[in-house]
This record gives structure tokens, C-alpha cells and sequence, in this order.
């Protein structure tokens, strides 16, 4: 009698096996990555809608807070009770503008690609120390932190008020400028005006007033 062959079974081929995982793990990757860059896209645009009507939101508000600090009587009810507000809580609200503007600097850079340029960089120089000064001078209630604090925020003023005006009139030369990322160009145009720049202008102006809005004596 002939002997029986046994069946051989057929071995899982551990190559194909791996090249379906790789495809299947690379496809979901690629998915991933297009879903998150589009979700980021979004956030991008509905972040430089919301920063550039806060930015035109402080410039109005820092005009309003010095024409009524210089315009009205001194007697008058509503001034006493609103500034009085306002300058209890000035380092608060000071501390919380430049926090904002911070996260959003970073947001921008890390998150959204931006590559700050010279004068960016100037600026969060600028704005970056205003975090930890008013924030411990809010803890402290230490309410002449606008001695140390101002400083940085009207130096910072200067600054992006040139960068500014720089991306306003692009043919003129600048200061200083690498020639990686010019000053003169901007990630953000909002309305026709708003700017990075704008925005970190708005910024400075209005942490300036209220630090300052406190000293004036009429």
C-alpha cells in the first residue's frame, strides 16, 4: 500500500502580513494628518477673525479709557465708579491681555507655521517677561508693578508701531531684518489693516493705558 501523504499547511506569510499592516497604518497616518491640518486651517482662520476684532476692540478701548480720563469732570459719579474699577483690577487685566497675547504668539508660531520675523521676535521680548511680572504683581498686589512693567510694554509699543508702519510702506529699508523671513511681509491681513503687528500694537497700547491710566492726574 502507498503511504498516505499528509496535507502540509499553508504558513501564514509573515511578509504580506507586515506590508498590509505598514500600508494600513501609513493610510491612516496620511488621513489623520490631512484631517488634522484641515481642522488646524479652521482654527487658524477663526482665531485671526477673533484676534483682529480684539485688536480693533483695544485700540477703541485704550482711546475711550484716556479721553474719558482726560474729558470728564473728576466729580462726576459714573467716572469715579468706573474708573475705580478699572484701576483696581488694571495689573489683572494687564496680566491677562499679555497671556493671551502670548498663547496666541505661540499658537501661531508652533501650531499654525508662522515664522516670526526679527521684529516678531523683538516683540515677544517684549511681551514674554509681562506674563511673569504681572502675574506675580497680581499675586503680590503689588499695584506699582507698572513701574517695572511699563517699560517693557511702551518699548514693546515702539516696536511693532515701526513694524507696523514697515508692512504699511514695504519699500523702505529696514533697520533690522533677516533675510530668512521679511518684516515687511505678514502671515495675517484681516479688513483690509489688521496685521500681526496691528494686533501686538493693540496689545502694548492697551496694557500700556492701564498701567499708566492709574498715575494720570488730571
Amino acid at each position: 500500500m502507498t503511504p498516505k501523504r499528509k496535507a502540509k499547511k499553508l504558513a501564514p506569510n509573515n511578509s504580506n502580513q507586515g506590508l498590509i499592516v505598514i500600508v494600513f497604518v501609513s493610510e491612516v497616518s496620511i488621513t489623520l494628518m490631512l484631517s488634522l491640518s484641515a481642522m488646524n486651517d479652521i482654527v487658524t482662520e477663526a482665531l485671526n477673525k477673533i484676534f483682529s476684532l480684539l485688536s480693533i476692540l483695544s485700540i477703541a478701548l485704550s482711546i475711550l479709557i484716556v479721553l474719558l480720563q482726560l474729558i470728564l469732570p473728576e466729580k462726576l459719579m459714573i467716572k469715579q465708579r468706573a474708573f475705580t474699577m478699572i484701576h483696581s483690577n488694571s495689573i489683572l487685566l494687564a496680566w491677562g491681555i499679555a497671556t493671551l497675547s502670548t498663547i496666541g504668539s505661540l499658537f501661531y508660531s508652533e501650531i499654525s507655521g508662522f515664522i516670526p520675523c526679527t521684529f516678531c521676535w523683538y516683540e515677544r521680548i517684549a511681551m514674554y517677561p509681562l506674563v511673569i511680572i504681572l502675574g506675580i504683581a497680581t499675586l503680590k498686589k503689588h499695584h506699582y508693578a507698572w513701574i517695572y512693567a511699563s517699560p517693557f510694554s511702551l518699548i514693546g509699543l515702539v516696536i511693532s508701531i515701526y513694524h507696523y508702519q514697515l508692512q504699511m510702506f514695504p519699500d523702505q529699508s529696514s533697520v533690522s531684518c533677516s533675510t530668512e523671513v521679511s518684516c515687511s511681509g505678514s502671515w495675517i491681513l484681516e479688513f483690509g489693516f489688521v496685521t500681526m503687528p496691528f494686533m501686538a500694537l493693540s496689545t502694548f497700547l492697551l496694557i500700556s493705558v492701564l498701567l499708566l491710566s492709574p498715575q494720570i492726574k488730571k
